[in-house]
């Protein structure tokens, strides 16, 4: 069993104050920036993984549907 971790959104009340504003502004970048930051690591296995599979296998991955411009997306990802 798979379970998706998400990071708990920071809820701004209607009422805040200046500070409260900075205190979520400051925890919304550090969601933003772990998004980025995971986002940025599955492209990076995702290249890696492909470099290592043989010529026969990627052409099974360029068939499946869901990944129709394999190379084109490893080209940009260089």
């Amino acid at each position: 069993m798979v379970k998706v971790v998400k990071p708990k959104i920071p809820e701004l009340a209607d009422n805040y104050t200046v500070h409260e504003k900075r205190v979520w502004y400051h925890r919304m970048n550090e969601i933003m920036k772990t998004k980025r930051t995971l986002e940025n690591n599955l492209c990076n296995l995702f290249t890696i993984l492909m470099s290592l599979c043989d010529s026969q296998t990627k052409n099974q991955i360029k068939n499946m549907t869901e990944y129709p411009n394999v190379e084109a997306e490893l080209a940009s990802m260089k």
